[in-house]
């Protein structure tokens, strides 16, 4: 069955310009709304007309990062849509050497990793030349995972920067299990894992690693592995493609964490939304979630989750359906509530009347009945939980982390949804109940990165309390301190010009908050 052009209603809204399915076809798209019919015919998922990822110039405009080729989003061109690329977005025994465990890895397919690396800026001391050869075979690892300071960042990443990156460290953390084998087949990823690597070591051990070195290259690589993302035909390889995407820039936003003077996480967070609702939101879903994407999908969820309670005018979030049954853990229930009351916070203060508005979130009894379902199922999961062997004082931990963030989730919802003056006693003995649990934590170094936002939402209660300040700003200094991770000093500046506010002028922090945000103050709690 063909379609032709003059058998559509000549009344009947068009894009501007061709979907990118039938460019690529080389066929006349019709330019139907919201997807062209051409593709529906043949059964293509239709890419739309909607967001695209552009690589363009100059996203930072001061320090070592000014010009530099970075991700930003924007809305299709109806006069440029063919310009830039285009797209919307059990750990082993430590005493086991990683390049003993990596050469273990399976690998499908080594093809990306024998390509030659682009070359390296003038300015950066070049790898020695070995890294630039590729070992043939999908029995070895590519050459570049032999360099010797490879291997050092590589370790660092395994035992300094994995351990921080999930609620709790433990034998099917993730950012190991699923990461580490990826970047035997993304080489994007591979890059942007040392770049972290390099990034978080300089920042702790003091001695500087070229950061931006590595990044630069993911960068460069990532692009072309968009375009694939786009181009192939095969749904395990779009998948394998889609897996090594996310995972790259979800490592690469992480990096930009590390430093308090670098707001670019902004940019990849918002491309991790893009690529994640692209490939998750139709229905079906147009990819297989294999169980490496199934775990970056969940992870990207969770970082949408803190980012948008702390920003404000970002646009569409991800949709907790796309985490599936199978993969709820032990604060699944918990985010989904704080997702719900951040959107119905922001549909408030946009329009008081709009239909998305959930109005039974607004009842302080409803609420606690929400959180007390969620903490049930916290401890339930939390009992599935696998600790890292020797650590079973670890278990009444986290048992309490699950308090800290029931506390401190009712207290953001309080904040968010109820009046102020109504709600005061309440939010003033859930201050002091988080404050409590946190100090019942006995291994306070295996929690200190789940601190940050539990912290912060305290400390947005501590206006008229001088001491519960000191109490804020000293546990999250400790927390970056022990994380390597600076990006809570944004946070920390925000909360001191907060408590030097009055009441009578800036009701609370989340008005606080959108008048620093329309003067270009972002920050990230996470």
């Amino acid at each position: 069955m063909s379609l032709r052009l003059s058998s559509l209603d000549p009344n009947e809204p068009r894009a501007a310009k061709d979907c990118r399915i039938c460019n690529r076809r080389r066929i006349k798209c019709d330019r139907s709304l919201p997807t062209c019919k051409k593709c529906d015919l043949k059964s293509l998922s239709c890419p739309g007309y909607g967001l695209r990822i552009q690589w363009g110039q100059g996203v930072a405009s001061r320090g070592k990062l000014t010009g530099k080729t970075l991700p930003v989003l924007e809305p299709v061109s109806t006069e440029d849509s063919d310009k830039g690329l285009k797209g919307s977005l059990d750990r082993t025994n430590s005493a086991t050497s990683l390049g003993d465990r990596l050469t273990k890895m399976e690998s499908t397919s080594t093809s990306s990793l024998s390509e030659a690396l682009p070359t390296p800026d003038a300015t950066t001391t070049p790898l020695d030349s070995t890294v630039l050869e590729a070992m043939p075979g999908h029995e070895h690892l590519p050459s570049l995972l032999q360099d010797p300071g490879v291997q050092e960042l590589l370790q660092h990443y395994d035992t300094q920067v994995a351990s921080v990156m999930p609620w709790i460290d433990g034998p099917t953390n993730g950012w190991r299990t699923v990461m580490l084998p990826l970047t035997t087949r993304s080489l994007s990823l591979l890059l942007a894992i040392l770049a972290l690597a390099a990034e978080h070591f300089t920042a702790t051990k003091k001695q500087s690693r070229r950061s931006d070195y590595y990044r630069d290259w993911s960068l460069r690589l990532l692009a072309q592995d968009l375009r694939k993302d786009l181009e192939e035909d095969s749904l395990d390889e779009r998948n394998e493609h889609v897996s090594g995407t996310l995972a790259t820039i979800l490592i690469l936003c992480n990096m930009e964490m590390i430093r308090s003077d670098n707001e670019l996480w902004t940019v990849h967070w918002k491309a991790v939304r893009t690529i994640t609702r692209r490939w998750t939101t139709t229905n079906p879903p147009t990819l297989p979630l294999d169980p490496s994407l199934r775990f970056l999908i969940k992870e990207a969820f969770v970082y949408d989750v803190f980012a948008s309670s702390t920003t404000f005018h970002q646009g569409d979030s991800i949709p907790s359906s796309i985490v599936s049954d199978s993969d709820r853990n032990i604060f699944s229930d918990w985010l989904e509530i704080i997702q719900e009351v951040t959107h119905t916070e922001r549909c408030l203060h946009d329009d008081p009347d709009s239909a998305q508005i959930s109005h039974h979130l607004r009842d302080a009894n409803f609420l606690r009945d929400r959180f007390e379902y969620a903490r049930a199922s916290s401890l339930h999961y939390s009992h599935l939980v696998q600790l890292n062997s020797g650590a079973t004082s670890l278990r009444n931990d986290l048992a309490q982390l699950i308090e800290i963030f029931h506390y401190s989730g009712l207290l953001y919802s309080f904040q968010a949804l109820l009046n102020v003056e109504d709600s005061g006693p309440a939010r003033q003995e859930l201050v002091q109940h988080t404050v409590h649990s946190i100090d019942q934590i006995q291994e306070c170094n295996a929690f200190q990165h789940d601190f940050v936002w539990p912290l912060f939402i305290i400390g947005t209660e501590s206006r008229a309390s001088p001491d519960l300040q000191q109490f804020v700003e000293s546990r999250v200094q400790t927390a970056m301190k022990s994380t390597g991770f600076s990006n809570c000093e944004p946070s920390l500046r925000f909360l001191k010009h907060f408590w030097q506010t009055s009441p009578d002028t800036v009701v609370d922090w989340l008005q606080f908050g959108r008048q620093e945000a329309d003067r270009g103050f972002t920050f990230l709690v996470i």
